[in-house]
């Protein structure tokens, strides 16, 4: 998978938002064998390199953390839910890396609806983190008041549950079933948890966790755009 673009120069954590869309924007257009693709809902998937001292250092923060925290009760069933303040606490460099690697996804994806070069203005970043422990779940939910959100995984066991999985927005595209029609809820996306994935995603789209299925805890964490 290719490296997304370096996020130029947007606000960094705790930078106050500049809420408000750029000017001139043009949707890029979607065609495919003569069929113009409208309403996309991009979903990225990216695989970081070289994440393991990132990895081992956040996952003990937050396994600390989550010792002297309470935990929230958000979309979690079981669970840790960090409060919203994972940047601050984590500090630097761990902090700024963090939201640099979710700026440059989001950027790179943005830029894959539009036509020319995405800039993003001042914006702030928020996070926090999730840890789960077999049978923990999240329901669906989503993230009002942001354009994008994402997932980034820093402890994770593949194939022992705790897939990340996507509804469709379009509540009407289910209505029907029918042998031609392509819009079928299990046709539901689903994101496999592998440490240094990244995850990104419009804050609209309906999301969710299966049940953990290991002892091994299964650490995230989430992001908003701001």
């Amino acid at each position: 998978m290719q490296t997304p673009p370096d996020p130029g120069t947007p606000g960094t954590p705790g930078t106050p938002a500049h809420p408000g869309a750029p000017d001139a924007l043009k949707p890029r257009p979607i065609v495919h064998k003569g069929v113009m693709l409208a309403f996309p809902t991009p979903i990225a998937v990216h695989q970081f390199p070289d994440t393991d001292a990132l990895n081992a250092h956040v996952k003990q923060f937050v396994l600390d953390w989550r010792q002297r925290e309470p935990g929230q009760q958000r979309s979690n069933r079981g669970g840790w839910h960090s409060p919203d303040k994972l940047l601050p606490e984590l500090g630097e460099p761990y902090a700024n890396q963090l939201a640099q690697m979710f700026l440059g996804l989001v950027r790179h994806t943005f830029g894959t609806l539009i036509e020319g070069e995405p800039q993003i203005p001042q914006a702030r970043v928020e996070a926090w983190a999730n840890v789960n422990d077999r049978g923990d779940v999240n329901e669906p939910h989503i993230h009002p008041g942001c354009p994008w959100s994402g997932v980034y995984y820093v402890d994770a066991e593949p194939d022992k549950g705790g897939r990340l999985y996507f509804t469709d927005p379009r509540p009407a595209a289910l209505m029907t079933h029918h042998a031609l029609s392509p819009w079928q809820i299990s046709n539901t996306p689903k994101i496999e948890p592998r440490p240094g994935v990244m995850v990104v995603f419009p804050s609209f789209l309906y999301h969710a966790v299966e049940a953990h299925d290991s002892d091994r805890p299964r650490i995230s964490l989430a992001f908003n755009l701001r």
